[in-house]
């Protein structure tokens, strides 16, 4: 049995059928964002769509990953990305209702990779760019250092994403398909397991996310998608093919790194904090180009299955 394939049906079913109760459930507490400032909705809209998805993802691999026993099983890996994923998710959950400091929030996602490495999910190698083959090992301190900052950076990269309807979802979706079937081709089962449960996951989600939304996933949705990523990333691609293991994760993410890299670049130039939000962001200048939120939104998923699919072309390349 297709154990991965499955994986994707359960989460995709799963987050279908969960996110219309989820959103009761919003609307009922009211956990509502209002539209205005760089909002581009034009009525209040539920949150916590975060929770239909860690939820997909949660049980599938729980689920999966106890029938297929040792084909896959839940290693402790697993279990690390499961207990962080709870913190984030709940931190955000909070910050939809409360509106928490960028502080408080940054603080959530450092303790989540603290979380990580404490079950063995770390950046011990990196790829010598000078050197064909080569890998250079990195010290206790630094791995944790290199860890932190990169599960940092590709969580909020993919959280400030999170401006149009379906947005960060699809990115999400596609980064994790590409991110499943290198890992499934490099025999890493539970990376391809975890890149095939929040795929499904996504994409059950679009289906109410997408234009025009019916709930947005909120801060916790987009902030655990970005968070799973980043784990899965380090458990699997970066040991699948050593001689590109630098282009690899940049390509998967491009999208969000190259959007973040610029809007962070044009505000240091203009002399204007990093943490303030603008309409820098690469979705935002499509808008003002005159594209709806649908088609700014289609472009951006053309791009990062372009991304997408130059990694998948390297990684086989490399193979």
């Amino acid at each position: 049995m297709n154990w991965h394939l499955l994986a994707f049906i359960i989460a995709l079913a799963i987050s279908y059928v969960g996110t219309p109760l989820i959103r009761r459930v919003a609307i009922k507490l009211r956990v509502m964002v209002d539209p205005g400032g760089r909002r581009v909705h034009t009525r209040p809209m539920p949150l916590w769509g975060g929770i239909a998805i860690y939820g997909a993802f949660a049980l599938t691999c729980l689920v999966v990953g106890e029938l297929a026993g040792s084909g896959i099983g839940i290693a402790a890996p697993m279990r690390g990305v499961l207990l962080a994923g709870v913190l984030l998710l709940t931190v955000g959950m909070m910050d939809d209702m409360k509106d928490l400091s960028a502080g408080v929030q940054a603080l959530a996602i450092v303790l989540g990779g603290v979380l990580l490495i404490l079950f063995g999910v770390k950046i011990q190698f990196l790829t010598n760019p000078f050197s064909r083959g080569s890998m250079i090992a990195l010290g206790a301190t630094m791995s944790w250092i290199v860890t932190l900052v990169w599960v940092f950076g590709v969580t909020k990269t993919v959280d400030l994403m999170d401006g149009l309807d379906g947005l960060a979802a699809g990115i999400g979706a596609i980064a994790a398909g590409v991110l499943a079937i290198m890992a499934y081709y490099s025999s890493q089962a539970q990376v391809a397991l975890m890149g095939a449960a929040l795929c499904g996951a996504c994409v059950g989600f679009l289906r109410f996310n997408f234009s025009p939304a019916k709930i947005f996933m909120g801060t916790g949705g987009s902030q655990f998608i970005g968070f799973v990523l980043a784990a899965i990333s380090i458990i699997g691609a970066f040991k699948m093919a050593a001689a590109i293991a630098i282009a690899l994760p940049i390509l998967v993410f491009g999208v969000p790194i190259f959007d973040a890299a610029f809007v962070v670049l044009k505000r240091v130039v203009n002399r204007r904090p990093v943490h303030v939000a603008d309409r820098t962001h690469l979705h935002h200048r499509l808008l003002d180009r005159g594209l709806s939120q649908k088609q700014a939104v289609l472009v951006i998923y053309v791009i990062s299955l372009l991304f997408g699919g130059t990694a998948l072309a390297l990684y086989w390349l490399s193979r």
